[in-house]
């Protein structure tokens, strides 16, 4: 069986070919600024070879016709080779687990997509796109939802009237599930034992960014919320802000509540607040270099993600592995010990070394940063939400071809 996950952008597109019967990846690639100047196409074939080129990109039809040209010139022969498309999308509503596309789910997909403002619209076209190419094959949605619908109403109700959360099913629902999933099963493994009877705290952390509570590989409680912009501040996204602030500030600055969605999504977080980017290595240079508007959002970075962690060790009551991953939870030591220090008498020790000089990558996929004297194992994982994709993809069309 062959599966292409695809990952869409608001101007980015991600894929990756497996054939299922290893789980082996065939071929995996990525195009940047679709809709822009100086799109650009990098991927990498199974044995390897790294290649990078300009690619014509106006939208993200155009781009799929690049995508399926490089892999008709590598490892298929046809469209109709492919069993099924998986794709990914930010918000499953009602939906509970991966679905099979149809009218239905990409109605629902839409009635979702004030709530994932940044993601949904190009989601939909690639969805779109992708059925006209390729009809012959199954499309599946995959939400990254999915995770969090074992977290319990006590934990997952906002305190709203009830017909809120009973009738319209406004709760928490949380995002970055197949990540989430994919390093707590890493984690069993590096550790030797059934996930089944573990307790973890995962951090997934990079442009958008969550921390979950994994109790026996289930979820009970993470920081994102309904919408993609609570909980830990974010490469754009400001994080949790006081409710009754909002309206204060739409008065005072006569903001509509398109203007004041804009601004929560895409002109706040690290990027808001540091005023330097949205990048975290840029950001960690200018508060290097003496920019104290980048160590501020440097500091209210990592402290919150600190925050969060120790609301999620409440919750479990107890922990046996931390867990870092995303673009700057596996590649920032600087933020992986800003979050850790002074939690020594929890039992988080980072050891300096092992830190400094972590680097996962996918043939090196999990890192043990934790001092010899840390009561709870503080792990740096390469996350893998595409396995994960493919593998409900699977499911799905098992039960369904």
């Amino acid at each position: 069986m062959l599966i292409l996950v695809i990952n869409s952008g608001s101007s980015s597109l991600k894929y990756t070919l497996f054939r299922m019967e290893d789980e082996a990846v065939l071929f995996a690639g990525a195009i940047d600024r679709i809709g822009q100047d100086g799109a650009r196409h990098s991927f990498r074939d199974a044995a390897n070879h790294e290649v990078e080129k300009e690619a014509y990109a106006p939208d993200h039809g155009a781009a799929l016709d690049e995508v399926f040209a490089t892999l008709l010139a590598g490892p298929l022969t046809s469209l109709s080779d492919l069993d099924a498309v998986a794709h990914r999308v930010g918000h499953g509503g009602k939906y509970r687990e991966a679905a099979r596309v149809n009218p239905d789910v990409i109605s629902e997909i839409r009635r979702m997509t004030p709530l994932i403002p940044l993601h949904h619209p190009a989601m939909i076209r690639e969805i779109e796109e992708c059925m006209i190419r390729m009809p012959q094959a199954v499309h599946v949605a995959v939400f990254d939802t999915w995770f969090h619908w074992s977290i319990p109403d006590e934990a997952a109700i906002y305190g709203l009237p009830w017909h809120y959360f009973s009738d319209r099913g406004y709760r928490r629902t949380g995002f970055h599930g197949n990540s989430h999933a994919y390093v707590a099963e890493k984690a069993a493994d590096r550790l030797g034992r059934p996930l089944g009877e573990l307790k973890l705290i995962t951090c997934h952390l990079g442009n958008g960014a969550s921390v979950c509570a994994i109790d026996r590989g289930r979820s009970v409680d993470t920081s994102l919320g309904m919408t993609s912009v609570e909980g830990l501040m974010m490469g754009t996204r400001a994080g949790d802000v006081d409710p009754g602030l909002i309206p204060v500030i739409m008065k005072e600055d006569s903001l509509s509540p398109d203007e004041m969605i804009s601004m929560l999504y895409r002109d706040s977080g690290l990027l808001g607040v540091s005023g330097v980017s949205r990048d975290m290595r840029e950001i960690e240079a200018a508060a290097a270099g003496g920019n104290d508007r980048a160590r501020l959002a440097l500091d209210a970075f990592c402290y919150k993600v600190k925050r969060y962690a120790g609301a999620m060790l409440m919750v479990l009551g107890g922990c046996d592995a931390l867990v870092f991953t995303g673009g700057i939870g596996s590649n920032s030591p600087t933020v992986r010990a800003k979050v850790l220090a002074s939690t020594e008498m929890l039992g988080f020790v980072i050891d300096a070394e092992k830190n400094a000089r972590a680097r996962t990558s996918p043939d090196n996929q999990v890192e043990d940063i934790s001092a010899k004297s840390s009561v709870i194992k503080i792990l740096v994982i390469e996350t893998f939400e595409e396995l994960m994709m493919a593998r409900q993809c699977r499911k799905v069309v098992g039960t369904k071809k």
